[in-house]
């Protein structure tokens, strides 16, 4: 385990320089070796050292400075102590003593870092003064146990139904966003990353899972900023510029950041459609290429102290995409099983413009009295969001005379929410109590028109256009309480969630009306061994409330033989969590059982009688997992570190197929992530970090997704005291993070291979400049109702 120690050293005049030898030792005199030591001077002078095999380190200072040293070590008591140069004699001896009162109710698993801490409800992955700091916070949250990135998608041990928090704030962004976000974040400003496997009582009941992303927290005041520019290498290039800036002055914290980001995008899909019936087979080759000349992250968080009891915190933040522009052709071929011969073939062209702008703001104030906290807590989002296209179809089918096919389609969303919520805390020393109310309201609008070319006019299609509106309120409270004894630790809870909502869709009609109150227990207990590791149980009830966009059963065609379509009588996923954990010197293992209930997922449909594939949003029958996970980190040297994560899941799925029988679909999955970091140099101004990872095959509902695997390589070099920064990415180096997405059964006979341009490379340029130990404004929780938007 490492050390972390700070010296603040404060000159008050400019003399000779003097030499001072420090030797850090225990109560019985042994020296401390590979200490990372921090040195900052007056004169702006710093150092990086790492005490030798002997516990000795060497630093100059001006004589007539002072300078304090402070020791923070896992098993040692806290040390502070100011000195002054001229009343010193070098060499000079630090004591860490032994801190008798650990304790063992958070026991940490691992004694190098980064730390892995294994607590009653979740686990805290550690990663402050480690080489995973030089890396961006996307690249930490991947590397973090029980997480899974595939295709770009977060997922904890497999499971995508989850809520992703920074601070334990909802970041309410697409994946897209929320991944240009992680990455535009400094690794360096990442404390720990948690993943809450079975989240309790207090946090919203939707999402199986939780991860939280901590930021670092310092109490230091004035000013400091950023600016940073990226360039980013796929099959075409992307850039990004941008500034955070945060001050920390009296009674005020305030930041603030903006990044601009503009570039092209490509996906590519290649899809075969086996009609056995009609003995054809339908191949397409797509390439999406998808140009957005601006995009806008902005963010602002401020808090204001009005006492040392309260305080009151506002912010706000958003994304703003004023147009993606895509232009694609697909060619399809249609050939003849029988000769394996062309027998037709059509051209799709589709031009595509998107418009999406999305914006949050909080309020809240926070009481503190004596052991006793009050929260209030305000949320606002809006939505808005406008897509057009038009496409035009080139039919040349066998024994039939060339024809074209011409549609324009305009579809509007329009997302208001409000959530307002009471948080009550009492804690205690061996006892605590966790109490709250919620109320939300949300309102979703959407208009889709359609327009087909019939003759010589376009004509709008009243048929295929719908109006879709929702309305959803949600009246929650929860208790919850914890309780310490000797070697054990309880935790119990329960959440109830009462949902009224109301649907309407004129085309399709349809008319939903329904209220439903449901309860969600927890229930946590976890065992302290003697000095060598824990036991612990839990079980937890969940919900996942499907996005606003798949409740809507407007037919969004993609071309004139494919269409997305939602379900406005879809049911919520209910989630049943039960894990057992234990720990052991440095080793953790988990074993776990997930049972879903209705779980809602996007299916692809043949139809032979009109050759469609329509993409329908809807339930399938139920889900259940058995897994077992292991993880471990390696602290070879003092510069090289070694962190394994392994996982594998029995998983299986119960659906419905398109002739109305039940069909079991099942997989052994397993994962494996294995990365390193090394510091190329005693000062800790260069590293390089290597990763792999490796997923097998894995399933959803009919699908069965094929392994991937992804290599990367991350260099990074600090210059100019660490105020200036280089980064360079390689990802996916042997290119082969990609799927082959197969569906068989019944008379459903298709499968596609899916890209989506892993493979790229990313020049990061950062200068840093301020106090860097400002601590960043907090910013307040939002809500689950915002992270479906």
């Amino acid at each position: 385990m490492k050390t972390i120690l700070y010296i603040f050293l404060f000159a008050t005049s400019f003399v000779s320089a003097q030499n001072i030898t420090t030797k850090l030792v225990d109560e019985e005199n042994k020296p401390l070796a590979a200490i990372s030591i921090e040195i900052e001077t007056s004169a702006k002078k710093n150092y990086d050292l790492t005490s030798d095999e002997n516990g000795i380190f060497n630093f100059e200072i001006e004589q007539a400075s002072s300078f304090t040293i402070y020791i923070k070590e896992y098993g040692f008591q806290e040390f502070e102590q100011n000195f002054q140069t001229n009343k010193i004699k070098s060499p000079l001896t630090i004591l860490l003593k032994k801190d008798e009162s650990i304790d063992l109710k958070t026991v940490t698993i691992s004694g190098q870092k980064p730390l892995i801490k294994r607590k009653i409800d979740r686990l805290e992955f550690n990663v402050e003064n480690t080489p995973l700091q030089n890396l961006s916070a996307w690249d930490i949250v991947k590397n973090t146990p029980n997480v899974l990135v595939k295709n770009d998608q977060l997922s904890v041990r497999g499971n995508t139904q989850i809520l992703v928090t920074i601070n334990d704030k909802k970041t309410l962004m697409t994946e897209d966003q929320l991944k240009q976000l992680l990455e535009n974040t400094e690794g360096s400003t990442v404390s720990s990353v948690e993943v809450i496997t079975n989240p309790p009582a207090k946090y919203e009941a939707s999402g199986s899972a939780i991860i939280n992303i901590k930021m670092k927290q310092n109490v230091l005041s004035g000013y400091k900023g950023q600016f940073s520019t990226r360039y980013h290498q796929a099959t075409y290039a992307k850039g990004m510029v941008g500034t955070s800036q945060s001050y920390n002055k009296n009674k005020w914290q305030l930041s603030g950041s903006y990044y601009f980001v503009n570039g092209k995008y490509m996906r590519s899909n290649f899809d075969v459609v086996t009609y056995d019936a009609d003995k054809t087979r339908w191949e397409s080759d797509m390439v999406r290429k998808t140009v957005a000349k601006a995009q806008h992250i902005y963010n602002f968080a401020s808090q204001y102290t009005i006492d040392s009891l309260s305080n009151l915190q506002f912010g706000l933040n958003g994304y703003n995409n004023p147009a993606s522009i895509g232009n694609y052709k697909v060619p399809t071929t249609i050939y003849s099983l029988d000769t394996n011969e062309i027998e037709s073939y059509y051209l799709t062209q589709n031009h595509r413009k998107e418009f999406s702008n999305n914006f949050n703001a909080y309020l809240a104030y926070d009481k503190k009295f004596g052991k006793n906290n009050l929260t209030w807590t305000n949320n606002f989002s809006t939505r808005h969001y406008k897509e057009s296209q038009d496409v035009l179809t080139q039919l040349h089918f066998i024994n039939q005379p060339y024809k074209e096919n011409y549609f324009l389609s305009k579809a509007k969303q329009d997302i208001n929410l409000y959530a307002t919520q009471l948080d009550y805390a009492l804690t205690n020393d061996n006892f605590g109590l966790e109490a709250g109310l919620k109320y939300s309201f949300v309102k979703n609008d959407n208009d889709l028109d359609f327009f087909e070319k019939t003759t010589n006019q376009i004509d709008y299609q009243p048929e295929k256009s719908n109006v879709f509106n929702y309305k959803e309120q949600i009246f929650a409270a929860y208790i919850s309480s914890n309780f310490k004894w000797e070697k054990w630790e309880a935790k119990a809870g329960l959440r109830t969630e009462t949902t009224w909502i109301n649907i309407i869709s004129d085309n399709p009609y349809s008319k939903n009306n329904r209220t439903k109150t449901d309860f969600f227990p927890t229930a946590y207990l976890m065992y302290s061994f003697e000095k060598s590791g824990q036991l612990g149980l839990n079980y937890g009830k969940r919900i996942d409330r499907p996005n606003y966009n798949f409740l809507n059963p407007s037919k969004s065609y993609y071309n004139l033989f494919s269409y997305f379509q939602g379900d406005p009588t879809i049911k919520s996923t209910i989630i049943h969590n039960l894990s057992l954990t234990y720990t052991i010197s440095d080793w953790n293992f988990e074993a776990y059982y997930r049972y879903e209930k209705n779980p809602a997922m996007e299916l692809s449909i043949q139809n032979p009688e009109t050759f469609e594939t329509v993409y329908h949003f809807t339930n399938i029958k139920n889900g259940e997992a058995y897994g077992f996970n292991l993880s471990k980190n390696y602290n070879l040297k003092s510069w090289w570190k070694i962190n394994l994560f392994a996982m594998a899941e029995y998983n299986k799925n119960y659906f419905f197929g398109t002739d109305q029988k039940t069909y079991k679909n099942d997989v052994v999955f397993y994962n494996v992530n294995l990365n390193t970091q090394i510091d190329l140099d005693t000062e800790k101004t260069f590293s390089i970090s290597a990763g792999y990872v490796y997923n097998s095959k894995a399933i959803q509902a009919s699908f069965d997704i094929g392994s991937s695997q992804n290599t990367y390589l991350i260099l990074n070099k600090k210059l100019w005291d660490k105020r200036f920064e280089i980064g360079l990415t390689l990802n996916d180096i042997f290119r082969t993070d990609r799927n082959t997405i197969v569906t068989k059964y019944a008379n459903q006979n298709q499968y596609f291979k899916d890209y989506r341009d892993t493979q790229y490379f990313i020049l990061n340029l950062k200068y840093n400049f301020g106090n860097q130990k400002v601590k960043e404004a907090k910013q307040i929780e939002k809500t689950a109702e915002q992270n479906r938007i």
